[in-house]
């Protein structure tokens, strides 16, 4: 059996090491990692279209590694069609992702993401993610993965289907009560956006507001790198303020839905499809317009 890894956390995240660390001592087959670079949370199922992509080996890792200065989606996509081309891959394994990813999260995220562009190619599946990182939910995190790599039930996936399993915040007071299986939970964010004169870069680190050479915004004052400076940025006379998005998942309460089960101390796993027509709304068209 051949297990291919990977995150949208990046090469560098303890979360990865341990989850490489848990399938190869399974000792059920070969283990392969191919990681993006640098963090990529949030990137969804983007990839690289007219950009070129570039990978090197990763050191300390127990099995075959690399990294890629791609997405998520990149990684997978590569490593199959690329590193691997002439390998067979059984199963693909997207994290531990550090943060929740049930529900509409899971279009957002790129750990699913990567899960997904898997299951496009018919590879079977899984994204792994903690509500909320710890020892504890790590822990019952991977030895859910050690378990599945080790009953196989994952071989009777059906073609372009992932699972997506996510923990609940787990202490040595209140442990993980188990898993259940889930539906996917379509609770909406409460998003709204926050004005400010820092910039923020996309992991949350105040940034310089940066500018392309052409653009009118160079009359901003810079530093002595030609970097424009932080803080409000001038274009054409008007000031630019910054805007960080805010909010959360809004609670749902449907029962057996993922975020239900999270919030009742239960690990959840909801099956999903590639397959995106609504079958109602599909004959209810053809019965209009063919």
């Amino acid at each position: 059996m051949r297990i291919f890894l990977t995150n949208d956390d990046g090469i560098s995240s303890s979360n990865l090491l341990a989850l490489a660390g848990a399938a190869v001592a399974c000792n059920v087959g070969e283990v392969f990692v191919v990681a993006p670079h640098k963090e990529q949370s949030g990137v969804g199922h983007g990839f690289s279209y007219y950009r070129s992509l570039h990978f090197e080996k990763a050191e300390n890792f127990p099995c075959e590694a690399h990294y890629l200065d791609g997405t998520p989606a990149d990684c997978v996509k590569f490593a199959l069609k690329h590193i691997y081309k002439n390998v067979a891959i059984d199963l693909v394994i997207s994290g531990v992702n550090n943060g929740d990813n049930a529900g509409v999260a899971s279009f957002y995220s790129g750990t699913v993401g990567a899960a997904r562009e898997a299951a496009l190619w018919g590879v079977p599946a899984i994204a792994v993610s903690l509500q909320k990182q710890s020892d504890e939910a790590l822990d019952f995190a991977l030895k859910w993965v050690a378990e599945t790599l080790r009953n196989k039930h994952f071989t009777d996936m059906p073609k372009q289907t992932l699972w997506n399993f996510n923990v609940p915040p787990c202490t040595p007071e209140n442990p993980c009560k188990g898993v259940r299986v889930s539906t996917t939970s379509n609770s909406m964010f409460d998003d709204y956006y926050v004005e400010s004169d820092k910039c923020k870069d996309f992991l949350g680190n105040e940034t310089a507001y940066l500018v392309n050479e052409d653009s009118p915004a160079n009359s901003l004052e810079k530093n002595e790198n030609g970097v424009a400076l932080q803080g409000v940025a001038q274009i054409q006379g008007v000031a630019r303020k910054s805007y960080n998005l805010m909010g959360n998942k809004v609670p749902d309460t449907r029962e057996n839905s993922d975020d239900w089960w999270l919030s009742q101390g239960y690990a959840s796993l909801s099956p999903q499809h590639i397959n995106l027509t609504d079958e109602r709304e599909y004959q209810r068209l053809r019965g209009i317009i063919s």
